[in-house]
């Protein structure tokens, strides 16, 4: 009787996840991985045809659904100066607020975030979060630029220092994924982060 295939790709991704997370890209193993699934480390290429591709495939569709995510959140900005309702910016409860990426889109999949923000050295992941800090950076100094340009009384920012601040905040963000939390207990960290963050917000922003 002919075998799964279907069956056979799953217990790959489950052995690559649990081989990836625990030594990381460089240090992980085709063989090691094909003897846990039982197979060829021949038989295993017929379904990756690299390590390189088989990190993508674990990790790609989380970078995928955290871009969307993050088209709407900067469109939403923008809808809310259409508003004038600036105050909706810093609401947890904004269902497209800084803290929902984490629990909205990489709780979803929190493996797959795991190895992007921990295990992705060697790959062209490595540099996922310094990217994604300089992105943020970039959108919050357009973003002030419109609001000044709008009449809000936006405050002077300097670029370097807009980039270490979103850095500080996205690393805090990120904690929870880097040390396992579960989502009950994540949500209350990030909850603490976002209450201790966003006065030096507003105050640096003027918003």
């Amino acid at each position: 009787m002919p075998r799964d295939k279907t069956f056979s790709h799953e217990k790959i991704i489950k052995a690559a996840m649990r081989e990836f997370q625990e030594k990381g890209f460089e240090q992980a193993s085709m063989k090691a991985i094909a003897d846990v699934v039982g197979m060829t480390s021949a038989a295993l290429y017929r379904h990756f045809a690299s390590k390189q591709d088989m990190f993508a495939a674990l990790v790609q569709p989380a970078v995928d659904e955290m871009d969307l995510w993050r088209e709407k959140h900067v469109a939403y900005s923008y809808d809310i100066l259409d508003l004038e309702e600036t105050d909706f910016i810093w609401d947890f409860e904004n269902e497209l607020g800084d803290a929902r990426v984490v629990l909205d889109v990489m709780y979803r999949q929190p493996e797959a975030f795991r190895l992007l923000i921990c295990c992705s050295a060697g790959t062209p992941y490595e540099n996922c979060i310094h990217d994604l800090t300089e992105q943020c950076t970039d959108e919050m100094m357009r973003f002030l630029q419109i609001c000044k340009e709008r009449g809000f009384p936006v405050q002077e920012v300097r670029r370097d220092e807009m980039h270490m601040l979103v850095s500080a905040y996205n690393a805090a963000l990120l904690e929870p994924i880097v040390h396992g939390y579960g989502r009950e207990d994540a949500e209350r960290y990030l909850k603490t982060i976002v209450d201790f963050f966003t006065p030096g917000w507003r105050m640096i922003t003027g918003l």
